[in-house]
């Protein structure tokens, strides 16, 4: 039994951290090449009223409570969810539905703000449990290489290497998936970009999207 273990050699170099780790983007456990920013800041896409200064919170509005969830859920397409901004915003009276509009950007951001760090917290996660798992290939290749070298435990030696085929096989499984799962956290920014710009159109402030 002389063969290298196909992959074992992406795996031992990732254990090292060269491919996990981003310096300066959120540590060795960050998986992403997105830059790590743990803050969905409201001013990054709102123009309009302060909400902090509006006085009351979204969740005592009638109107706005019930619709936030709906509006902020990544399963509501975001057509529909803009079109239920316009049937709200038809249904305010005119000297409410600034402020009350921005109770709504409030309510989506405070929302999609923990939807985010939710995201970035699972994010962390797997970024561990592939350096993880990954130094424990490096350790099983190690420890193959050793018994291969002395031509001795041939059936520790099988055990091992069928153990390292299905740790690889997961590894690289879970790799295949990372872009899709770094990229939930933009995603979550670009739906409060959007509702945020159309709300801001509704009242008249700032840029519409």
């Amino acid at each position: 039994m002389n063969r290298i273990v196909p992959g074992v050699a992406l795996a031992v170099a990732l254990a090292g951290g060269a491919a996990l780790a981003q310096p300066g983007k959120g540590g060795p456990d960050w998986p992403c090449t997105q830059l790590y920013d743990p803050d969905l800041v409201l001013a990054h896409v709102w123009n309009g009223p302060d909400p902090m200064r509006l006085g009351g919170h979204w969740a005592a509005d009638p109107l706005i409570a019930p619709l936030v969830p709906r509006l902020a859920s990544t399963a509501v397409p975001v057509e529909r969810a803009l079109a239920e901004i316009d049937a709200l915003a038809e249904r305010l009276p005119e000297n409410e539905r600034a402020s009350r509009l921005a109770l709504l950007v409030a309510g989506l951001h405070e929302v999609l703000d923990a939807e985010r760090k939710k995201t970035i917290e699972g994010l962390y996660k797997f970024g561990r449990a592939q350096r993880k798992l990954a130094q424990e290939i490096r350790e099983r290749n190690d420890r193959l290489l050793q018994l291969r070298a002395r031509a001795e435990a041939s059936e520790e030696a099988r055990e091992l290497e069928e153990t390292l085929q299905w740790d690889l096989k997961i590894f690289q499984d879970r790799r295949s998936t990372v872009n899709t799962i770094c990229a939930q956290p933009d995603f979550i920014e670009k739906r409060l970009f959007a509702l945020a710009k159309h709300i801001e159109a509704k009242i008249g402030h700032g840029r519409a999207g």
